[in-house]
Protein backbone atom coordinates (compact mmCIF):
# COMPACT_ATOMS: atom_id res chain seq x y z
CA UNK A 1 0.00 0.00 0.00
CA UNK A 2 2.65 2.54 0.97
CA UNK A 3 4.28 1.87 -2.63
CA UNK A 4 1.42 2.63 -4.20
CA UNK A 5 0.89 5.71 -2.24
CA UNK A 6 3.93 6.94 -2.97
CA UNK A 7 3.14 6.73 -6.81
CA UNK A 8 0.34 8.52 -7.08
CA UNK A 9 -0.64 10.41 -3.66
CA UNK A 10 0.19 13.87 -3.54
CA UNK A 11 3.73 14.45 -2.66
CA UNK A 12 4.29 11.89 -5.69
CA UNK A 13 2.33 14.32 -8.24
CA UNK A 14 4.82 17.42 -6.23
CA UNK A 15 7.82 15.66 -7.40
CA UNK A 16 6.53 14.68 -11.10
CA UNK A 17 5.60 18.57 -10.87
CA UNK A 18 9.20 19.61 -9.63
CA UNK A 19 10.88 17.67 -12.04
CA UNK A 20 9.12 18.76 -15.13
CA UNK A 21 9.96 22.23 -13.87
CA UNK A 22 13.27 22.08 -13.38
CA UNK A 23 13.48 20.25 -16.68
CA UNK A 24 12.34 22.69 -18.18
CA UNK A 25 14.53 25.31 -16.59
CA UNK A 26 17.16 23.36 -17.66
CA UNK A 27 16.09 23.44 -21.56
CA UNK A 28 15.79 27.52 -21.35
CA UNK A 29 19.26 27.60 -20.17
CA UNK A 30 20.93 25.39 -22.46
CA UNK A 31 18.79 27.94 -25.04
CA UNK A 32 20.28 30.91 -23.63
CA UNK A 33 23.40 29.51 -23.20
CA UNK A 34 23.12 28.49 -27.42
CA UNK A 35 21.92 31.94 -28.15
CA UNK A 36 25.16 33.36 -25.80
CA UNK A 37 27.02 31.01 -27.72
CA UNK A 38 26.38 32.01 -31.10
CA UNK A 39 26.58 35.88 -30.11
CA UNK A 40 30.22 35.23 -28.80
CA UNK A 41 31.20 33.80 -32.01
CA UNK A 42 29.99 36.97 -33.69
CA UNK A 43 31.73 39.28 -31.44
CA UNK A 44 35.07 37.36 -31.78
CA UNK A 45 35.38 37.83 -35.61
CA UNK A 46 38.88 39.09 -36.52
CA UNK A 47 38.77 42.93 -37.65
CA UNK A 48 40.67 43.63 -41.56
CA UNK A 49 42.13 46.35 -42.95
CA UNK A 50 44.22 46.47 -46.58
CA UNK A 51 47.70 48.57 -47.42
CA UNK A 52 49.29 48.97 -50.86
CA UNK A 53 52.46 49.85 -51.84
CA UNK A 54 53.17 50.77 -55.78
CA UNK A 55 56.73 51.31 -57.39
CA UNK A 56 57.91 53.47 -59.38
CA UNK A 57 57.42 53.65 -63.49
CA UNK A 58 59.06 50.72 -65.46
CA UNK A 59 59.85 51.22 -69.25
CA UNK A 60 61.67 48.95 -71.59
CA UNK A 61 65.24 50.13 -72.72
CA UNK A 62 65.83 50.13 -76.84
CA UNK A 63 68.73 48.85 -78.49
CA UNK A 64 68.87 50.39 -82.10
CA UNK A 65 72.65 50.47 -83.77
CA UNK A 66 72.65 52.31 -86.86
CA UNK A 67 75.26 53.48 -89.67
CA UNK A 68 76.38 55.66 -92.03
CA UNK A 69 75.88 59.96 -91.63
CA UNK A 70 72.53 60.50 -91.74
CA UNK A 71 72.30 57.01 -89.66
CA UNK A 72 70.37 54.38 -91.09
CA UNK A 73 69.39 51.28 -90.10
CA UNK A 74 70.95 49.54 -93.13
CA UNK A 75 73.45 50.19 -96.67
CA UNK A 76 73.98 53.76 -96.11
CA UNK A 77 74.61 55.60 -99.73
CA UNK A 78 77.97 57.26 -98.93
CA UNK A 79 79.84 54.28 -97.71
CA UNK A 80 78.79 52.10 -100.89
CA UNK A 81 79.66 54.89 -103.38
CA UNK A 82 83.82 55.02 -101.61
CA UNK A 83 83.84 51.29 -100.98
CA UNK A 84 84.20 49.90 -104.91
CA UNK A 85 86.58 49.05 -107.39
CA UNK A 86 86.24 48.62 -110.91
CA UNK A 87 89.08 46.65 -112.34
CA UNK A 88 90.96 45.38 -108.99
CA UNK A 89 94.29 43.86 -108.98
CA UNK A 90 96.29 42.55 -106.43
CA UNK A 91 97.80 44.94 -104.31
CA UNK A 92 95.00 47.18 -104.94
CA UNK A 93 93.02 48.49 -101.26
CA UNK A 94 90.19 50.73 -101.12
CA UNK A 95 89.02 52.09 -97.87
CA UNK A 96 85.73 53.94 -96.54
CA UNK A 97 84.66 55.58 -93.74
CA UNK A 98 81.29 54.06 -91.56
CA UNK A 99 80.25 55.43 -88.32
CA UNK A 100 78.74 53.69 -86.40
CA UNK A 101 75.67 55.16 -83.84
CA UNK A 102 73.46 54.51 -80.97
CA UNK A 103 71.23 56.49 -83.04
CA UNK A 104 67.77 56.29 -80.30
CA UNK A 105 69.11 53.82 -78.23
CA UNK A 106 68.75 53.96 -74.20
CA UNK A 107 70.74 50.83 -73.55
CA UNK A 108 74.36 50.38 -73.94
CA UNK A 109 76.00 48.02 -75.63
CA UNK A 110 78.81 45.66 -77.37
CA UNK A 111 79.03 45.40 -81.09
CA UNK A 112 80.85 42.73 -83.58
CA UNK A 113 81.12 42.83 -87.05
CA UNK A 114 81.14 40.11 -89.52
CA UNK A 115 81.60 40.38 -93.07
CA UNK A 116 80.80 38.04 -96.23
CA UNK A 117 81.08 38.64 -100.31
CA UNK A 118 78.54 37.38 -102.40
CA UNK A 119 80.54 35.41 -104.64
CA UNK A 120 82.60 33.15 -103.36
CA UNK A 121 85.34 33.16 -106.16
CA UNK A 122 85.52 37.06 -105.46
CA UNK A 123 85.85 37.05 -101.63
CA UNK A 124 88.91 34.15 -101.79
CA UNK A 125 90.98 37.18 -102.95
CA UNK A 126 90.03 39.41 -101.37
CA UNK A 127 91.16 40.50 -97.52
CA UNK A 128 89.18 43.20 -95.14
CA UNK A 129 90.39 45.42 -92.02
CA UNK A 130 89.17 47.62 -89.47
CA UNK A 131 90.74 50.28 -88.25
CA UNK A 132 89.34 53.40 -85.85
CA UNK A 133 88.99 56.72 -86.99
CA UNK A 134 88.02 58.18 -90.61
CA UNK A 135 89.68 57.87 -93.74
CA UNK A 136 92.16 60.09 -94.55
CA UNK A 137 93.11 60.81 -98.11
CA UNK A 138 91.21 57.98 -99.28
CA UNK A 139 93.13 55.69 -97.01
CA UNK A 140 92.53 53.99 -93.48
CA UNK A 141 95.36 55.73 -91.14
CA UNK A 142 94.36 54.66 -87.26
CA UNK A 143 94.63 51.91 -85.35
CA UNK A 144 93.83 48.58 -86.50
CA UNK A 145 91.65 46.98 -84.89
CA UNK A 146 91.32 43.32 -86.64
CA UNK A 147 91.27 41.83 -90.02
CA UNK A 148 89.80 39.08 -92.32
CA UNK A 149 91.18 37.01 -94.66
CA UNK A 150 89.00 35.37 -97.44
CA UNK A 151 84.98 36.59 -97.19
CA UNK A 152 83.98 33.52 -99.13
CA UNK A 153 82.35 32.51 -96.33
CA UNK A 154 80.93 34.91 -93.15
CA UNK A 155 83.38 35.80 -91.07
CA UNK A 156 83.30 37.74 -88.01
CA UNK A 157 86.51 40.43 -87.07
CA UNK A 158 88.70 38.09 -84.61
CA UNK A 159 88.99 40.18 -81.13
CA UNK A 160 86.75 43.05 -82.51
CA UNK A 161 84.12 43.91 -79.66
CA UNK A 162 83.43 48.00 -79.50
CA UNK A 163 81.40 49.52 -76.85
CA UNK A 164 78.43 52.47 -77.84
CA UNK A 165 76.80 54.45 -74.92
CA UNK A 166 73.48 55.02 -74.59
CA UNK A 167 71.60 57.92 -76.18
CA UNK A 168 72.09 60.79 -73.59
CA UNK A 169 68.24 61.84 -72.28
CA UNK A 170 69.68 65.14 -70.96
CA UNK A 171 69.52 66.22 -74.37
CA UNK A 172 68.73 66.03 -77.90
CA UNK A 173 72.06 64.98 -78.82
CA UNK A 174 71.57 61.23 -80.66
CA UNK A 175 73.21 58.42 -79.42
CA UNK A 176 77.36 57.34 -79.00
CA UNK A 177 79.03 57.35 -82.18
CA UNK A 178 82.32 55.06 -82.79
CA UNK A 179 84.20 56.36 -86.14
CA UNK A 180 85.70 53.44 -88.21
CA UNK A 181 87.44 53.08 -90.94
CA UNK A 182 87.02 49.77 -93.30
CA UNK A 183 89.32 48.55 -96.31
CA UNK A 184 89.35 45.92 -98.76
CA UNK A 185 92.61 44.54 -100.50
CA UNK A 186 93.49 42.41 -103.09
CA UNK A 187 96.10 39.89 -101.89
CA UNK A 188 98.96 40.59 -103.94
CA UNK A 189 99.34 36.70 -104.65
CA UNK A 190 95.87 36.40 -105.52
CA UNK A 191 95.67 34.54 -108.74
CA UNK A 192 93.41 35.95 -111.86
CA UNK A 193 90.17 34.21 -112.13
CA UNK A 194 89.47 32.43 -115.40
CA UNK A 195 86.23 34.68 -115.86
CA UNK A 196 86.18 37.98 -114.03
CA UNK A 197 84.47 38.05 -110.68
CA UNK A 198 82.14 40.84 -109.16
CA UNK A 199 80.30 41.23 -106.28
CA UNK A 200 79.45 43.10 -103.29
CA UNK A 201 80.73 42.88 -99.85
CA UNK A 202 78.32 43.16 -96.57
CA UNK A 203 78.84 43.61 -93.18
CA UNK A 204 77.03 43.14 -90.46
CA UNK A 205 77.12 44.54 -86.74
CA UNK A 206 75.64 42.91 -84.49
CA UNK A 207 74.85 45.11 -81.10
CA UNK A 208 74.08 42.92 -77.44
CA UNK A 209 73.21 44.86 -74.46
CA UNK A 210 75.54 45.41 -71.90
Amino acid sequence: MSRHSDSTGPKAVLRRIGAAMISARARAIMSIGIVLGLGAVGTLAAWSDTATATSGTFTTGKLDIMVGNPAVDNNPTAFSTALTKTAMFPGDTVAAGLLVTNAEGSVANNYTISVLASDATLGLLLDSSVFSGPPVSGACSGSPLSTVSGLNTSKPFPGLSRPLLARPTSTIITGQTDQLCINVTMRSTAASPTTPATGTITYTLTATSS
